[in-house]
C-alpha cells in the first residue's frame, strides 16, 4: 500500500522498524530518541539522535530502526509538478532577472555608458 503524506509524525517503540520504498528526497527528523537508518546501495549507515535530521538520497528500500523509544517526523519532498514548486521556481527566476536589471542600471558598469545630454539635471 502507498500512503501519500506531506508531513507525518510517528512514535516508534524500541527496536521497531519502518520500511520506506523509494523514499528519495524524504526528510527524517528525530524529535526524541535514537535511530539507525540504512538505504539501499549506500555503504554508509546513519545514526541520528534527538534534533538530528537526514534527507534520504537514494531510490530503493530504506530502513529506519528505532534504537530506543523515538518520535520522528517524515517530510515528503514537494513533487516537481506541484503548484507551490512552480511558483517558487517562478519567484527565483523573477528575482534573478530583477537583480540583473538592477546591476545593469546602477552597477559599476552603468557609469561607463554614454549618457544623453542634460542627464545630470535630472539628479
Amino acid at each position: 500500500m502507498n500512503i501519500s503524506f506531506e508531513r507525518a509524525g510517528l512514535r516508534l517503540d524500541a527496536r521497531q522498524i519502518i520500511r520506506l520504498q523509494d523514499p528519495q528526497g524524504t526528510r527524517v527528523q528525530v524529535v526524541s530518541g535514537a535511530l539507525w537508518i540504512t538505504q539501499d546501495t549506500d555503504r554508509q549507515d546513519h545514526w541520528l539522535e534527538a534534533d538530528g535530521a537526514l534527507t534520504l538520497d537514494r531510490p530503493g528500500l530504506a530502513l529506519i530502526h528505532a534504537q530506543k523509544p523515538s518520535e520522528i517526523v517524515l517530510i515528503e519532498p514537494t513533487p516537481p509538478g506541484d503548484l507551490r514548486h512552480r511558483i517558487g521556481q517562478a519567484l527565483v527566476a523573477a528575482s534573478r532577472a530583477i537583480g540583473r536589471w538592477f546591476a545593469r542600471q546602477f552597477g559599476p558598469e552603468s557609469w561607463d555608458r554614454a549618457r544623453p545630454r542634460g542627464w545630470h539635471r535630472c539628479l
